[in-house]
């Protein structure tokens, strides 16, 4: 059976048919398909589902060539936001003609035509239109040309094929062709699509007569090999010993545990076998060293091959009974802002025995004499006060804080630092108020977001730590709000603050407990008395009133606390930390009867219990 008599069988069977489709389309009228269904997520699908929805429609053939009743399929996905295929129901209509439910197109007449396909995902319309042209059959045709007449395509490339037909006299005019492929697949107007497998493949139009044909050629070239791996990086050199922690001070006799670690050339951390040696005592080979009986600075070194690290040691003796000293027992409470002046203390504080704030290097050595007669162990911030003195166009700048840490670097205001680390008069000093606070703009914040993190932080209790190498270093923030997932290297402590507005004070605690073992950090825990009492907003008090608060906060819609929440959240986080703050002096607050009451009810309860050091590495 000849190619010429295959086409002719074809034909004739589909002209058989043609008037039974053409007359349930007439009925049909526009044809409509059901609407898409609109696709929920579901828990752990959500995102998958969204990949599946189509952000656009195509109809394909987009141009199309017809004879009067010609029968072709039009047919319409989605594609996706990233550009994947998809299957999309549609609503087929058409300005002339007749198009049935699943596509298939026809006209009796001739003219121009369009389609549309029309789809709507979550409510949203999404639309595409196809151009078709109805010519009528011409009988005069000697032939089928088609253009190109070869293509080389890589797997996945479209091409789109044009068919005209050949007359007597070397003309062509339009005609309606049935386009056939191997090695890919081909639409109604003639865009082919190349397969997967390279090869040597055609393509074929036939007249609607099915007496005339035209062949094409069409190459698909193998995919390009991909590209090497590339080569394995080189093993990590280890680059760095750290010796941890960085400085201590100790009592002749007692003990203290260093550790080491290794980083490498990538930032990696890895364990490093180490020698250690230490001046001042004794050392054993896990790094367990044991002061002597003669007070001074010395030093412990950990060696591993050509590199190495050391740490400060102060060994300090029992002060006699000649040097004013602060209570050796219970826990440090005390208010930000405790100084009314250089030299002078606030009203209303001799109850307290901490404090914390700023400092600097004009009052440093006369406020440590002060703290020390007046029996009062300070946090001190050497770097505080207003942001606006470390920021430069409304950025944090590392050169100003290093320039007013720098005032310090006195031999008195070095000498008098170890004397009162030595004897307890310092807690430690904390480098940085609320690193975590970001934005821009208003002087209250460090910068845009990232600008600060804790290894830059880290950096800052460095470069106090190698000034100061017996005075413990940390950071004031929330233990929930700056990188709760990253750790400290350097700074020792964090001074964690409370208010109701942060939920249940015990699970508040267990956080900053929990953060403290899991990166040896001591935990000075605070409460904010001027405005973490009950939140007038979220419970509609907003005059606060003293039925139910501690009157109006400083910044609305907050709530001072009552006396008894200050004697009630006071003890709780005291008990539970090496010290207890609160934010901050206030003349009116301290001089209230109630919350005096309450301020030396806590302190009795805190004097009473042993003290803890905020050294936890």
């Amino acid at each position: 059976m000849t190619y010429t008599f295959k086409l002719a069988r074809r034909l004739a069977v589909s002209r058989t048919f043609l008037p039974f489709l053409l007359v349930l389309a007439a009925c049909g009228g526009d044809a409509t398909a059901p609407e898409a269904p609109t696709e929920q997520p579901t828990s752990g699908t959500a995102t998958k589902t969204a990949d599946r929805i189509s952000v656009a429609l195509q109809v394909s053939p987009r141009d199309v060539t017809l004879e009067t009743n010609q029968l072709i399929q039009f047919r319409a996905h989605g594609r996706t936001s990233s550009g994947d295929s998809v299957g999309a129901a549609v609503t087929w209509s058409t300005s002339g003609g007749t198009i049935l439910p699943d596509g298939r197109f026809s006209a009796a007449a001739i003219g121009t035509y369009t389609v549309v396909g029309q789809n709507r995902i979550r409510g949203n319309l999404q639309v595409d239109t196809s151009l078709v042209t109805v010519v009528r059959r011409n009988t005069n045709l000697v032939g089928v040309k088609i253009s190109p007449s070869s293509v080389s395509l890589s797997p996945g490339v479209s091409q789109t094929f044009t068919a005209v037909g050949q007359l007597r006299g070397g003309g062509v005019a339009p005609i309606g062709v049935n386009w056939g492929a191997t090695g890919g697949s081909i639409d109604a107007g003639g865009t082919y699509v190349a397969g997967d497998t390279a090869g040597t493949y055609r393509v074929t139009a036939t007249n609607t007569a099915g007496t005339m044909a035209d062949t094409v050629t069409v190459t698909i070239t193998a995919p390009p090999a991909p590209p090497p791996p590339p080569p394995a990086p080189p093993e990590p050199v280890l680059a760095k010993v750290i010796l941890k922690p960085i400085g201590v001070t100790l009592a002749t006799g007692t003990k203290k545990q260093f550790a080491t670690y290794g980083t490498t050339t990538t930032g990696d951390s890895v364990p490093v076998p180490v020698v250690f040696n230490a001046t001042g005592g004794t050392v054993t080979a896990d790094g367990l060293f044991t002061a002597g009986q003669a007070a001074g600075n010395y030093r412990i070194i950990a060696t591993s091959g050509a590199l190495a690290d050391t740490s400060a040691i102060t060994i300090s003796s029992p002060l006699g009974s000649g040097t004013p000293t602060p209570t050796t027992t219970g826990i440090p409470f005390g208010t930000y802002d405790l100084w009314a002046g250089d030299t002078s203390l606030e009203p209303n504080t001799a109850v307290f025995t901490g404090g914390i704030g700023s400092i600097n290097a004009t009052n440093i050595v006369a406020r440590l004499e002060v703290a020390r007669q007046n029996h009062k162990r300070l946090v001190l911030a050497m770097t505080g006060g207003s942001h606006w003195n470390y920021l430069t166009n409304d950025v944090f700048d590392l050169a100003k804080w290093q320039a007013k840490m720098d005032t310090y670097n006195t031999p008195a205001i070095k000498a008098a630092v170890a004397a009162a680390v030595a004897d307890g008069t310092i807690i430690g000093n904390s480098v940085m108020d609320e690193p975590n606070v970001s934005g821009g703009g208003d002087g209250n914040t460090w910068g845009p977001p990232g600008t600060m993190t804790k290894a830059r932080v880290d950096g800052l209790c460095t470069y106090v730590k190698n000034m100061f190498p017996t005075m413990l270093v940390g950071v004031v923030h929330n233990h929930q709000t700056f990188e709760p997932t990253k750790s400290y290297q350097v700074c020792e402590f964090l001074v964690d603050q409370y208010s109701w507005r942060k939920g249940d004070v015990n699970d508040f605690i267990q956080g900053g407990l929990d953060l403290g073992r899991r990166d040896g950090l001591g935990i000075i825990f605070s409460m904010n008395i001027l405005n973490g009492g009950i939140q007038a907003e979220r419970d509609g008090l907003w005059n606060c009133p003293l039925s139910t608060t501690g009157g109006r906060g400083t910044f609305d819609p907050n709530c001072r606390m009552t006396a008894q929440q200050v004697r009630e959240w006071g003890t709780t986080l005291g008990s539970a930390g090496c010290a207890m703050m609160m934010w901050k002096y206030d003349d009116a607050f301290m001089a209230n009867p109630e919350n005096a009451q309450a301020f030396r009810d806590v302190a009795a309860t805190l004097a009473s219990l042993p003290a803890k050091s905020c050294r936890a590495r």
